[in-house]
């Protein structure tokens, strides 16, 4: 028995060959993977039937923890922070992503928004990004840990690691290791400024094992 699986111009650029699936009647999550079942047939005689969970349209999130705090204002960095996401989320709107956004701002966190595929909804909600108040890393980490993010989650904390209020950096950094290590990457990125640096950002991304960019 032979198989077609894909045409001349697949294998000679050396891509995968695709899979035929035939959708099922009534069925929203599965698909028939026909190359599974005749595979299967061939190997054990069996005739069952072989399915395939469908992909998600949206497999990887990217989700955003700002510092919005009254420090942020000073030298315009919050205005620079929303224009990296919106210039990021341009770059990247074709792809299947969702996003979601928390604001460090008034000694607490809040939700800025949930997670979304909309990216023209998602840039309206970071610029309505308002700010002020003391920074409260751990509020946000716990904010976080409610909107139950996976192994398909990656999150970038915009920080200068200045946290003066909700506890020290370390309790923070104590309670990211404790519950959010599944996460599928992490990046601090530190948006300090001025001549006098303290590193804290940094410092940050070494004890929780981030990934560390300095702009």
């Amino acid at each position: 028995m032979q198989l077609k699986t894909g045409g001349a111009n697949n294998r000679k650029k050396g891509l995968p060959l695709p899979v035929k699936t035939t959708p099922v009647s009534g069925n929203n999550y599965q698909t028939r993977d026909l190359l599974g079942t005749v595979t299967n047939h061939l190997m054990t005689g069996s005739t069952d039937i072989k399915y395939q969970r469908k992909a998600s349209k949206a497999s990887l999130s990217l989700l955003f923890l700002i510092d919005s705090s009254g420090s942020m204002i000073k030298d315009r960095q919050i205005a620079y922070i929303k224009g990296i996401i919106t210039e990021t989320i341009t770059q990247h709107q074709h792809r299947r992503l969702r996003y979601g956004a928390i604001a460090l701002a008034q000694g607490d966190a809040q939700l800025v928004s949930h997670y979304t595929t909309d990216t023209g909804k998602f840039i309206q909600s970071i610029s309505r990004l308002s700010s002020g108040g003391k920074t409260n890393l751990k509020a946000g980490l716990q904010l976080i840990q409610q909107m139950q993010p996976s192994d398909k989650t990656q999150l970038y904390i915009f920080t200068d690691g200045k946290v003066n209020t909700g506890g020290s950096l370390q309790e923070a950094a104590s309670y990211f290791r404790q519950h959010l290590r599944s996460l599928h990457t992490t990046t601090v990125v530190n948006i300090e400024t001025g001549f006098v640096k303290l590193g804290r950002a940094a410092e940050l991304a070494k004890i929780i094992g981030a990934t560390y960019l300095n702009l």
